[in-house]
């Protein structure tokens, strides 16, 4: 059977990080009925093509923050996905949590149900940043989680870090690298905090309140990141994600290979290889069944999805593997035109079976890519 990952969506926290505009809340009211309504997609789904034929390789909880979930509660999310679905005897089963949910008793429940493997939002090494994003946990709380994760049983996890951080230098991210070092996890997920929109963030910039890092000194401290996982031997395998040997994340690079996901839960996504559809972003109206929107993608959409998620990685697009079947031949010359001429511009290199994003061109990749998008006009 084919692979295929699950993601189901918790959308609780402990309280509002200034920078973050997924879906969430600090209000817990709604959970039963969230809860229930999840349990109810689950089996509405797993009669469906294509799931009911794959193979779960990958389960992922993610948020919100589903740390703070009872553990009765995850226990069943999982039992109830594994009764309906074909789970892969190696299946990666990650829960997102945050350092302050984090104890030794905790990381033995959750091994005892069937985590294999944690994805930590850490964030920062340093309080005064952690505290003007309104993060719950301090810097001791990230330490010490991190020691506590490897005395445990789950050995394998992965970390959230940020660089641009409002008031941060290039020297002052150099030594959050360093304490990093200190512990070396497996994975790294390292992004550039962006401003969203609608966020306490945003008003804050806007209001002048929090000045952000110029532009050089978030280049330069990109750079001083790919050089740090060099010298420790991670790979940077995707523009922001950074592993060790064999520790890839396997749910995030489904998600990059263009192929079928699964989302359960308010605000998750689902793709089934023709057509996306989403929950609602809202807790009451998905506890009581509201209605799924859902797009059907022409071949022009699916082919500028793949290069979107595709150059963003080392691997980069494959012609033969990557190319949507169907796609008309005037369609594939216009790209292959496109393509030959960023790369006689060193925007692109080629590969030995398609093409790929040099890493010194990886902080322009975004427009790099929107260079070989087809216009979706007409279809």
């Amino acid at each position: 059977m084919n692979p295929t990952t699950l993601y189901l969506h918790i959308p609780y926290c402990k309280q509002a990080c200034h920078y973050c505009d997924f879906h969430f809340s600090t209000k817990r009211s709604t959970e039963p009925a969230v809860l229930k309504a999840m349990y109810s997609e689950l089996s509405l789904r797993a009669q469906q093509q294509p799931w009911k034929d794959r193979t779960i390789s990958s389960l992922y909880f993610g948020g919100g923050t589903p740390s703070v979930l009872e553990l009765t509660d995850l226990s069943r999310l999982i039992d109830e996905a594994q009764s309906l679905f074909s789970f892969s005897p190696s299946i990666e089963i990650t829960l997102e949590a945050n350092p302050d949910d984090i104890t030794p008793e905790k990381l033995d429940a959750w091994h005892s149900v069937g985590i294999t493997r944690l994805s930590v939002g850490l964030q920062s090494f340093d309080n005064d940043e952690l505290q003007s994003m309104n993060r719950a946990h301090d810097a001791s709380h990230s330490e010490q989680c991190l020691k506590w994760i490897a005395a445990s049983p789950i050995n394998n996890y992965s970390v959230d870090f940020m660089y641009g951080m409002p008031g941060s230098t290039i020297e002052s991210w150099k030594r959050q690298l360093d304490q990093l070092a200190t512990y070396l996890p497996p994975h790294v997920s390292c992004y550039a905090l962006t401003v969203e929109e609608k966020t306490v963030l945003h008003h804050d910039v806007e209001s002048g309140k929090t000045i952000m890092p110029t532009d050089e000194v978030v280049v330069a401290q990109f750079e001083a990141l790919r050089t740090w996982a060099s010298v420790h031997g991670y790979d940077q395998y995707e523009l922001s994600n950074f592993a060790q040997p064999e520790k890839y994340s396997r749910h995030n690079s489904h998600y990059w290979s263009g192929q079928p996901y699964l989302g359960i839960g308010p605000g998750a996504h689902s793709f089934d290889g023709k057509k996306r559809w989403w929950n609602v972003s809202n807790n009451t109206l998905y506890g009581q069944g509201a209605e799924v929107p859902s797009e059907q993608l022409s071949l022009t959409d699916l082919l500028n999805e793949r290069l979107m998620v595709r150059l963003r990685t080392a691997a980069g697009f494959d012609w033969e593997n990557d190319l949507p079947q169907h796609l008309e031949k005037s369609l594939e010359a216009m790209v292959r035109e496109s393509v030959q001429k960023a790369e006689s511009t060193g925007r692109l290199k080629c590969t030995r079976t398609g093409f790929s994003i040099p890493p010194n061109q990886w902080m322009q990749s975004d427009a790099i890519i929107a260079d070989l998008f087809l216009s979706t006009e007409g279809d």
